[in-house]
């Protein structure tokens, strides 16, 4: 939808010609036809000789009936009817009418609709998403830098101004000075959304002037203990949580990672701060929304966690003591009860909490403490995704995908909603926080969402169809011995990726044990045989030990440990271990070649390892049944309604 603030009726001709132009210039159509009512602007002579002369039909409205061009007319409503609620949102003067009509039309422009399949009209022309963190609340206060040359030492480096939306064709704020009586457009802003310019006289008094000041983001010093999770010598066992009464039910239940096990000498669980930090999304973000608690954690004499930002740690040994914190709720672990109990008391001190249960539930992942063991699971979650997509009574199939099965893009394949598709790719992949064995098929999957086809969704359908007899399964934790064991696989195929002749790289990394972090995910370049594929993946796994080593390092106080990764292309390791520059190893990007100085150093230890017993290969190709059942056992995957001690 294009709009055109005129100075006069007469404009609209000139205004009708620049849309011409530049629609025709975008696109491989012409207009053919153009439907306007009988107004005086559109019936010119100058008007009707250019229609002709470009042979554009016309096609005009009985007066007085503007049902007959009911589409525009309809929009010309919308437009104007939010026009209205952003003029009087921020209590903006009636001349303002055209800025607010433009910006509605823009923003109108990136909402989605329905006539183009649940698309914005942007993505639609374009050909992509547009982009909305830019966007500002219309007429709030913003400061403009001041690019006045020669200031002097004690003029202002910014002005209050007005927002008025996106300057369009280029990446700049259009803004309105109402000192001056002046339209303006910066790059340079600071924006006050919640302040608003007071329209006295037509200025703004300086008193009335908002002021740049640090807000509270909540309206109570509150923060809530969500779930303590005590590690004894002896037993697995939690301590109450704690909530804030006045946040959402939807936190009752919530905690921070998923998984600990014995004592800070001997995790073994899932201390997979990694996986947490992937739902956390963005950790900046929840250490912002939780600055206050935050700086009662330093405060209290705790470290931020530099490799995990999500994280506090205080003490050392057995008087240590770990914090998650997720958004205004945190999660405590540690080896006394006592000091952890302690801590409590000392944030109550300061914040208003109250305790939970002991952590059962953390964002659709389901938390069973026993004696020896935590299990995790999201049969719930997994309940709710196949009643959602009507595969509740479906037939259960003993694999997520059929073995060989080669999928690519099926440009004369049957289209099938790609909405709907991308809806149960995303349902999905939130399953895998407790499901490896599906990554390998969602990710497959998740290639296809630009044009998904019947072949796509018949996979899909069957991923569904697995997790209908495995919708109880989940990781099982065991505990382990005193002594922390870092090791990973690492895993590719060759050229799996039809399309492109990529490869797919598969990881797993184990504390002690117990499976913590898992990643599948298709390599960025294209390799020349099974050892280059075997060589990147290696590569990709090696940075992700060296951060696992330095997390445990830090978490733990113990000195960093060599991690062992397990490859099983012998060509490959010895390409590893030799840091000779060579012909069959010239051409690969110089970024691949990091693992060879993660050996060389000692931070890497590369073993070989038998192919039929290499636990990352599930994540690279799909299996049949009963190496798919082997495979689950050594990734930590039971079926959890058998796991009791």
């Amino acid at each position: 939808m294009w709009v055109f603030v005129l100075a006069a009726k007469k404009d609209a001709f000139q205004a009708f010609k620049k849309f011409k132009s530049v629609t025709e210039n975008t696109t491989e159509y012409k207009i053919k036809t153009l439907r306007t009512d009988r107004g005086g602007e559109f019936l010119s002579i100058e008007f009707t000789r250019f229609c002709e002369n470009e042979g554009i039909e016309r096609h005009l409205t009985t007066p007085y009936t503007p049902q007959q061009n009911g589409v525009v007319e309809h929009r010309n409503r919308t437009v104007m009817a939010m026009a209205r609620s952003l003029l009087k949102g921020t209590h903006m003067p009636a001349r303002f009418w055209g800025e607010a009509v433009r910006h509605a039309v823009y923003l109108l422009n990136r909402l989605p609709t329905k006539a183009l399949g649940d698309r914005t009209p942007f993505e639609a022309w374009m050909g992509r998403k547009p982009h909305l963190v830019h966007l500002k609340v219309f007429g709030c206060v913003a400061y403009v830098k001041n690019t006045t040359p020669h200031l002097k030492k004690l003029d202002d480096r910014s002005s209050p101004m007005v927002y008025l939306g996106v300057e369009e064709g280029c990446k700049a704020h259009r803004l309105f000075d109402p000192r001056h009586g002046k339209l303006q457009v910066s790059r340079d802003v600071v924006f006050q959304e919640n302040s608003e310019w007071t329209w006295t006289a037509g200025a703004n008094h300086e008193e009335n002037l908002p002021e740049f000041m640090v807000e509270d983001v909540l309206d109570t010093d509150e923060v809530i203990v969500v779930a303590d999770i005590e590690v004894g010598t002896e037993d697995v066992t939690t301590s109450p949580a704690a909530s804030s009464p006045s946040t959402p039910s939807s936190n009752t239940h919530t905690a921070s990672s998923p998984s600990i096990t014995n004592s800070p000498e001997s995790y073994e669980g899932p201390v997979r701060f990694r996986s947490i930090a992937d739902i956390y999304a963005n950790t900046e973000e929840v250490v912002e929304a939780a600055t206050e608690a935050c700086w009662s954690l330093v405060e209290l004499g705790f470290k931020k966690c530099i490799q995990e930002h999500a994280v506090y740690t205080r003490g050392e040994g057995e008087a240590s003591i770990l914090v998650g914190v997720y958004v205004d709720d945190l999660i405590v672990t540690g080896s006394s009860t006592g000091r952890i109990n302690k801590f409590k008391q000392q944030m109550m001190t300061e914040f208003e909490m109250s305790d939970l249960s002991l952590l059962s539930y953390y964002l659709g992942i389901e938390v069973e403490q026993q004696k020896s063991r935590i299990l995790l699971r999201q049969s719930t979650y997994a309940k709710k995704i196949l009643s959602q997509f009507k595969m509740a009574d479906c037939n259960a199939t003993k694999h997520p995908m059929e073995p060989k099965t080669q999928l690519h893009k099926d440009l004369e394949g049957t289209p099938v909603d790609a909405t709907e598709y991308r809806r149960v790719i995303g349902c999905l992949r939130y399953l895998l926080h407790t499901r490896p064995d599906l990554s390998y098929p969602v990710g497959m999957a998740s290639r296809y969402m630009e044009r998904p086809t019947t072949m796509h969704h018949k996979v899909v359908k069957q991923i569904l169809r697995y997790l209908k007899g495995t919708i109880h399964f989940g990781l099982a934790y065991i505990k382990g011995p005193q002594e922390i064991s870092i090791f990973g696989y690492s895993d590719s195929d060759l050229a799996g990726d039809l399309d492109g002749r990529k490869s797919t790289s598969g990881m797993t990394f184990y504390f002690n044990e117990s499976l913590v972090s898992w990643n599948s995910q298709k390599q960025k370049t294209v390799a020349l045989s099974s050892c280059e594929a075997e060589f990147m993946a290696a590569t990709t796994a090696a940075c992700h030990a060296l951060w696992l080593r330095s997390l445990t390092s830090e978490l733990t106080g113990e000195k960093p440990k060599p991690i062992t990764l397990f490859v099983d292309n012998k060509s490959a390791i010895a390409l590893m271990k030799n840091p000779v520059f060579h012909g069959r190893s010239k051409h690969i990007d110089t970024r691949f070649h990091f693992i060879r100085e993660c050996v060389e150093k000692g931070q890497i230890v590369v073993e070989f390892f038998n192919t039929g017993e290499q636990r990352a290969d599930v994540l690279t190709k799909a299996l049949p049944g009963v190496k798919l059942a082997t495979m689950r056992q050594l990734l930590g995957i039971r079926d959890l309604e058998s796991c009791q001690d």
